[in-house]
């Protein structure tokens, strides 16, 4: 049983614009220094925070880029 991908701040920020999600590392940033989301260390890297992508994925769900629609 998987628990989701946690990747680094700034990973997360690139993967979720490249799905068309408006957010960017600042803003994942202060979500996890207020608690907001949940955070883990890296193993490899202590300097790392890690976050959840199917965190961020739920949080942001209304926040997509929308293309304008062709009437």
């Amino acid at each position: 049983m998987t628990q989701g991908q946690w990747v680094p701040m700034r990973e997360a920020s690139r993967t979720l614009q490249a799905e068309g999600f408006k957010i960017n590392p600042n803003t994942i940033s202060r979500l996890a220094g207020r608690g907001t989301i949940q955070t883990k260390n890296d193993p490899i890297d202590t300097r790392v925070k890690l976050v959840s992508l199917d965190e961020l994925r739920q949080l942001f769900a209304g926040r997509r880029n929308e293309a304008p629609s062709q009437n």
